[in-house]
């Protein structure tokens, strides 16, 4: 028996979940811009085409995507989240023991004894994906992770796409050479920017070269992390990757304000929506908090403006999960850190010291009233469950959001409102 790994992943996901059920766009320049809609950070090939890249500011990119007739879209991260968890669900019934490693990309195994030709059974799992979901996937497979992400970058590349169809299998010494010697170091998983301009001036600019450096001397270097790289380019299983799914040990909330916000009643309303959607995800991994830390800032880009970014961590008397509690300590943070005469733009909180069981230590001044804390979350769970999030809110939270990220160009949450359900006619 022969195991191996596969790769597979979707082409340009945010931009393939619009144009899913916007079809008659299918060939145009398209992509999808950030939650406050500054910024590109999903792109087809024909936007690249046009020179546009990642994080390219959206007022900039606009006119020359009009022109070509392309669009684009704003964030829908529920709609996004809903059409992820469908990729990885159909996938993980045609591989062996799936890890989801990110909202596009899931690794796999596959067996030779039960797939003896890697190549055909590779083109079934993207078959099965575009017949079952109607999404182009990059299928890679390798001897170990990396092959397999050497694979797939191989094969999505718009030079060989023709020939590979977005289907690539690695199963020789004499691939996986051919693909080594063309790939740079840069797009090698694992090989960071400040990594690859070091290794540059040592003249390892290739994948080969790289496999087939001094192993001690890249370990003594550049650490362990370059040394397991080297490893699974030399076919030896050296990387454990940690599921999507798994306990996260910190959590972050932040988004940019779709307005100027100057005073601090804004700023609180913004903040307390952030805390409560980190309480709920900290809720969910069944995590107690120790420690969080509040941070604000200006719009970096707006140079003539008075800049202001600053950050405040506070630890708590014992752990909790209670929106209401951290409420309470990240607005009585933000109080500390406000100050007046800057236009600000952002806010976010960070809950970390993460426990999967939560610490009691009572003390002689602890409210008793926090027992009851736990039934307040557990309703406001179930209500933002049944009848969508955001039915029940915060006080704090305030009513108008005003300083809410615009949301005018997000797609429509076609496969999770039935009220946004796509028609024809």
């Amino acid at each position: 028996m022969t195991t191996y790994y596969v790769l597979a992943d979707i082409n340009a996901a945010y931009v393939s979940f619009c144009t899913l059920f916007n079809p008659h766009l299918r060939n145009k320049p398209l992509g999808v811009l950030s939650s406050n809609q500054g910024n590109v950070i999903a792109r087809n090939q024909r936007i690249k085409d046009l020179g546009v890249k990642m994080a390219d500011p959206a007022f900039s990119v606009k006119p020359l995507v009009t022109k070509h007739g392309g669009h684009l879209w704003g964030s829908n991260f529920t709609f996004f989240g809903d059409m992820s968890n469908r990729f990885h669900t159909e996938l993980e019934e045609l591989i062996i023991s799936p890890e989801r490693y990110s909202v596009d990309e899931a690794f796999g195994e596959l067996d030779t004894n039960c797939m003896p030709d890697l190549k055909i059974y590779a083109t079934h799992i993207q078959t099965t994906i575009k017949q079952n979901l109607g999404l182009d996937i990059g299928v890679g497979v390798g001897r170990t992770k990396t092959l397999a992400k050497l694979a797939n970058w191989f094969c999505k590349e718009k030079k060989w796409h023709d020939i590979t169809n977005g289907v690539a299998v690695l199963d020789t010494i004499e691939k996986e050479n051919w693909v080594l010697n063309r790939v740079p170091v840069n797009d090698i998983w694992g090989c960071g920017k400040k990594t690859t301009e070091k290794l540059d001036r040592q003249a390892i600019r290739t994948g080969i070269s790289l496999r087939d450096s001094d192993l001690k001397q890249m370990q003594s270097k550049y650490g362990v992390s370059l040394e397991r790289t080297i490893l699974e380019l030399r076919g030896i299983n050296a990387i454990n990757l940690k599921s999507s799914d798994a306990r996260r040990e910190q959590i972050c909330v932040s988004r940019s304000m779709g307005i100027v916000v100057t005073q601090l009643p804004l700023l609180k309303e913004s903040l307390a929506s952030h805390v409560k959607d980190a309480a709920f995800k900290l809720r969910k991994q069944s995590s107690w908090c120790r420690k969080i830390t509040v941070f604000i800032g200006t719009n970096s880009f707006k140079k003539k403006d008075s800049q202001y970014h600053q950050s405040l961590s506070i630890e708590l008397p014992r752990s909790t999960q209670s929106t209401v509690i951290l409420s309470k300590y990240a607005l009585f943070v933000l109080e500390r850190l406000y100050k007046k005469g800057f236009n600000y733009r952002k806010t976010g909180i960070v809950l970390s010291q993460l426990e999967a069981v939560q610490e009691i230590q009572p003390d002689l001044f602890s409210i008793e009233e926090e027992d009851s804390f736990p039934v307040i979350d557990d309703a406001l769970d179930q209500i933002n469950a049944k009848f969508g999030s955001g039915s029940i809110i915060l006080a704090s939270e305030g009513f108008s959001k005003t300083w809410k990220p615009k949301d005018n160009l997000a797609p429509p949450s076609y496969t999770t409102n039935l009220f946004e359900l796509p028609t024809t006619r």
